[in-house]
């Protein structure tokens, strides 16, 4: 993907370059491998239908909750320790890599065991239980994983390729050796297969770098960081709870296929919350090296805040005008009902960027209980909507459920960011993409009927030259573009 410099005129610009290089390195890597991922998994929805589709994402869903216990809240702490002293990789990390093996492998038998339980008891049918026994067994790649190091270091290139090369392997084992629905536990098992390459290929790309780093055990030494880390595993833990809920709540008050026609809309709303997730954790490692410096932390803040609305806004427009066009391309007529909940779910989008800047703000800053209490609110919130509206509306109210919680919980992270004297951002700074977006409405509104790609296309170009006239992106000869949002 090609590098765009983030810069703003009258500012230095080397926190902002750098965390552009490496958000688009690592987003570019994280699209490419979630593309892969996504690939799999469209595979399974237009062979095997919403129930098998169901099945498989209402597993990953129950998974998430324990791939973030098997974290430990590093992925983000552990950037932000390693980013303040990369000596730490040497005197620190083994040891917290070592708490990590053990916490993972823990709670993958801890999954393996519950989902043959479930099994067994009869609130799963026999496969969707092997399904998430199996998909437990992939908690073990994490703990060795060390993707936070080399975030910390501010270098997303290894995480990039790493997470390209583990997620190609997954979809050409699925493609291969997944042939019918009896099949399904192969899933999980080859996202095995491409999640140890992953963990593997880090570990290998650190030591050539020149860090002698190992498995190490010492409890003392972790602790502190450890005590630090829990309001941010919690903290990801009652967001997830935000983000699953309404899965979760839908496969057992409705059944498997409507749990799959949701999962297939949230599926793509997942793979643009995660390339926000990619740019949050670039943004964090530059927010940490300036945090001390007051002008350039509230000019790096306002460009990340201005950059990421300047991505989201055109994809919640074009997606939810586009939204038919999208599932039919992807899936079969078996989810023409997920076209309306993509419609809906893409205006999370503003929101749960606008959300990240804040939160990452907080996180530097050192304010994690902050972060966890705020999330906690949103949830009893986010509960209260999903018994609400999932009963009498099924998916379309759950889709809803979701929109309004993230926009209360971008609310909240806005004004807990003000209580930390970040400055909010202007209007100036989100005008021109505002107003490229309309145009791009405007255009996909009275073009005649076209293939959804050629629709795409048509309403990326007319945001980008909309937002270049406007002064929003700079186009210089012998030079890459620069976005001037």
């Amino acid at each position: 993907m090609a590098e765009a410099e983030l810069e703003r005129p009258g500012a230095d610009h080397a926190p902002e370059r750098k965390v552009a290089r490496n958000f688009l390195a690592l987003a570019g890597g994280d699209a490419v491998a979630r593309i892969v991922a996504f690939l799999a998994g469209a595979y399974v929805a237009r062979e095997f239908g919403p129930g098998a589709f169901g099945a498989m994402l209402f597993a990953s869903a129950v998974l998430l909750y324990f791939q973030n216990l098997s974290e430990c809240g590093i992925d983000l702490l552990g950037v932000r320790h390693i980013s303040e002293n990369v000596s730490r990789i040497e005197s620190v990390a083994p040891a917290i890599l070592g708490a990590r093996v053990v916490v993972s492998c823990v709670l993958a038998a801890l999954v393996f065991g519950l989902g043959l339980g479930l099994a067994a008891l009869g609130a799963l049918p026999a496969v969707d239980g092997w399904v998430l026994s199996f998909y437990g067994l992939t908690l073990i790649a994490i703990g060795p994983n060390t993707k936070w190091i080399h975030l910390g270091l501010q270098d997303s290139r290894p995480v990039a390729v790493a997470r390209t090369l583990g997620e190609s392997l997954y979809l050409v084992l699925v493609l291969s050796f997944v042939r019918q629905a009896s099949e399904l536990p192969r899933v999980p098992l080859f996202q095995l297969c491409g999640d140890a390459l992953i963990a593997t290929t880090l570990f290998v790309w650190l030591r050539a770098k020149g860090f002698r780093i190992r498995l190490a055990f010492d409890w003392q030494l972790v602790k502190p960081i450890f005590a630090r880390s829990w309001p941010l595993v919690a903290n990801v833990l009652l967001g997830l709870t935000i983000y699953n809920s309404d899965l979760i709540f839908l496969r057992f008050l409705r059944d498997r296929e409507t749990s799959g026609k949701y999962a297939a809309a949230y599926q793509l709303i997942s793979f643009l919350i995660n390339l926000a997730a990619a740019y949050s954790l670039s943004f964090l490692a530059g927010l940490s090296r300036v945090q001390h410096e007051r002008e350039r932390r509230d000019s790096l803040y306002h460009t990340a805040a201005a950059t990421m609305f300047a991505l989201a806004i055109p994809i919640a427009v074009g997606a939810s005008m586009l939204s038919s066009g999208i599932i039919e391309l992807v899936y079969k007529s078996e989810f023409d009902e997920s076209a309306g909940i993509l419609a809906i779910l893409v205006w999370t989008m503003p929101f749960t960027v606008s959300k990240e800047v804040d939160l990452i703000a907080l996180v530097a800053g050192g304010r994690e209980k902050t972060v966890m209490h705020m999330t906690a609110w949103a949830v009893g919130f986010n509960f209260l909507l999903n018994l609400a509206l999932i009963p009498p509306f099924g998916m379309w109210g759950a889709a809803y459920a979701t929109l309004a919680t993230e926009a209360i919980r971008a609310g909240i992270a806005a004004w807990c960011a003000r209580k930390l004297e970040y400055p909010l951002t202007g209007l100036a700074r989100f005008w021109k993409s505002a107003v490229a977006a309309g145009a791009m409405a405007l255009v996909l509104r009275f073009l005649p009927e076209l293939h959804v790609l050629v629709a795409i296309g048509a309403g990326a170009a007319t945001y980008g030259l909309v937002l270049a006239a406007l002064g929003g992106i700079r186009l210089q000869r012998g030079a890459l573009p620069s976005l001037r949002v």
